[in-house]
């Protein structure tokens, strides 16, 4: 194999390398699998803009501090379905993990839950978080605040960040989930084609005086999806994530790269729903399944052989990848080669 071609990984493998990493950066063994499985979920997806490459960033905070090993995460409840869940600077995967743990507890009691979350940083894919709420039988929703990025309709400079949103409900089979940033394309497909070192479209972003550019590293602003209905989506995030939970907004959030040595303090927003204090569960799915069915039996448009519902996709993706394996670029493969050797794990690729 030359050094241009993608490796297919077992999703299993790359799971095991992460959690030796994560272990051996001094991360807790249930904390180092929770961000394992996020991540790898992600790969699984196809979403690997949120996947294993967001590894070593992570290890960089963690040795700078900005990112804490153990941190003091705690949890009050605001009232019968509200609760606040302080993240104390941790990995977001994990912070998010347990507000989504707590957001059950509360839907659970009172039928709806909602959790807002404080000093928590990068938590990866949202949909991670949708699917175990619809796992346990719940419909969600899940919301968080990233640094500027996205250069609001009609303004010249970034503002807002891609700030993703997603929703997800209980089916029979493969989950409906839609998980989509505000911006045209999200972020992490340009830090990976950074990684990578490969050119971009260039109606995906900016550079620092607002022209088109096929250049990754030279990109300062990508553009909202839909325009001014992308640009009010993505205020309406920050509101949920960063206004509700005391965190910093728009501009004034710390830049995930750019400002490696400050903390992030990111604010999420997490809501869960029980379907069965509504209507039956079996109700609820048997109709969703035939919106589903009538849904993808339509006829296509020209150029279009079949329609697919959210989370669709994902779903069959993640059944083919845990297959076949997960394709890591070379790029990525000599980066967490380097990572393995610096903490004595083998990298599988």
């Amino acid at each position: 194999m030359t050094n241009t071609e993608t490796s297919l990984i077992q999703h299993s493998d790359l799971k095991a390398f992460a959690v030796g990493v994560l272990g051996a950066a001094g991360i807790s063994e249930d904390h180092a699998k929770i961000v394992a499985e996020c991540l790898l979920t992600a790969n699984l997806s196809g979403i690997d803009s949120h996947g294993i490459v967001r590894l070593n960033h992570y290890i960089r905070r963690l040795d700078n501090g900005t990112i804490k090993r153990n941190p003091e995460i705690q949890f009050e409840r605001k009232a019968p379905s509200l609760g606040y869940l302080d993240g104390g600077d941790g990995l977001g995967h994990v912070v998010t993990y347990q507000a989504t743990t707590r957001v059950m507890e509360l839907a659970a009691e009172t039928g709806c839950g909602i959790v807002s979350i404080g000093n928590s940083s990068h938590f990866g894919m949202a949909a991670f978080y949708i699917m175990r709420l619809v796992e346990s039988g719940y419909a969600g929703m899940c919301t968080t605040s990233t640094d500027r990025f996205v250069v609001p309709f009609g303004a010249r400079h970034a503002f807002f960040g891609t700030n993703p949103i997603a929703f997800g409900f209980p089916t029979d089979g493969l989950p409906m989930i839609l998980d989509m940033a505000t911006s045209s394309v999200p972020y992490g497909k340009i830090a990976l084609a950074q990684v990578e070192d490969r050119a971009i479209p260039a109606e995906w972003g900016v550079d620092a005086e607002g022209h088109p550019t096929t250049d990754p590293h030279a990109v300062t602003g990508i553009h909202p999806v839909a325009g001014p209905k992308g640009s009010g989506l993505a205020m309406v995030i920050d509101v949920l994530s960063s206004l509700l939970s005391g965190m910093p907004w728009g501009p004034h959030i710390n830049q995930m790269y750019a400002e490696m040595e400050s903390r992030r303090e990111l604010g999420h927003f997490i809501m869960a729903i029980d379907v069965e204090r509504l209507v039956p569960m079996e109700s609820f799915r048997r109709q969703l399944g035939d919106m589903i069915k009538e849904l993808t039996s339509m006829e296509c448009a020209e150029g279009f052989d079949r329609i697919y519902y959210p989370g669709e996709i994902e779903g069959a993706r993640r059944e083919q990848r845990r297959r076949d394996g997960v394709p890591v670029d070379p790029g990525l493969c000599r980066e967490l080669a380097q990572l393995g050797e610096r903490f004595k794990i083998p990298f599988p690729g």
